[in-house]
This record gives C-alpha cells, sequence and structure tokens, in this order.
C-alpha cells in the first residue's frame, strides 16, 4: 500500500492522539502499519518508542532508538529525547544525562533546551516499570 506524505502524516497525528487518550494498543497498530508502509523512516519508531514508554517498556524504547540511530536515522533529535526519556524512566539518570551530552556533540542545539527540561523533571521523579 502507498500513502502519500500528507495520508502519513494524518495517520501518525491520529496514533500521537491515541497515544494521549490512553488507546496504546490502537496507537501501536497505527505505527506499525505505518513503519510497514516505509521501514526507512523514522517517525512510526518514535511513536513505537512512545508506546513503549507508556507501557512502562522502556529498555525496548532504548533499544528501538539504538536500532535506529545506527541506522543513520534522520529524526535525531526525537529519537535521542525519547531516549533520554526512557533512560530516565528506567532510573538510568546518568546515561539520560549521556544522552543529552552527545546531542550536544552532534549539534542538535533545537532540542538541547527540552533535554534540559525534561532531565530537570525525571531527576525530581522516581519512576517504577508500570
Amino acid at each position: 500500500m502507498h500513502l502519500d506524505n500528507r495520508e502519513r502524516s494524518l495517520l501518525a497525528r491520529i496514533g500521537f492522539f491515541l497515544c494521549r487518550d490512553g488507546m496504546v494498543p490502537e496507537a501501536e497498530l497505527v505505527f506499525t502499519g505505518l513503519a510497514k508502509t516505509a521501514p526507512d523512516r523514522d517517525g512510526p519508531v518514535v511513536g513505537l518508542m512512545l508506546c513503549e514508554i507508556i507501557k512502562g517498556e522502556f529498555e525496548s524504547a532504548v533499544a528501538m532508538a539504538n536500532d535506529r540511530l545506527k541506522k543513520g536515522g534522520k529524526l535525531k533529535g526525537p529519537l535521542n529525547l525519547y531516549k533520554l526519556v526512557a533512560l530516565g524512566m528506567a532510573g538510568r539518570l546518568p546515561e539520560a544525562r549521556e544522552v543529552r551530552a552527545g546531542m550536544e556533540t552532534d549539534g542538535l542545539r533545537q532540542d538541547i533546551a527540552t533535554a534540559d527540561a525534561l532531565l530537570e523533571e525525571l531527576s525530581q521523579k522516581t519512576f517504577s516499570k508500570a
């Protein structure tokens, strides 16, 4: 099945709205379908990472980010931000801080303020797997 960029964008938005409303299995279907129609795109992986984070599957989200980044993912900012969140929620704040440092080294300046705010919030909370 071929989807044009407008259709892909609409489906991705639906997936993120489903996540927001706690409908994670439905969101996973959307993001998995998008990934199958264009496996080279990073957006569906970011959506699937969010699903994993919501479910408390932090290590899975980190693995997805690592895999995509090794493959040269173009959405480096979002991939790293979700990785940072997954690590922080897994109680691995030092590694989350390393992700932030790597973002700065990689020149992802537009995402540094978000990374700093996330680290601040994550360091104030204790998370456990759901």
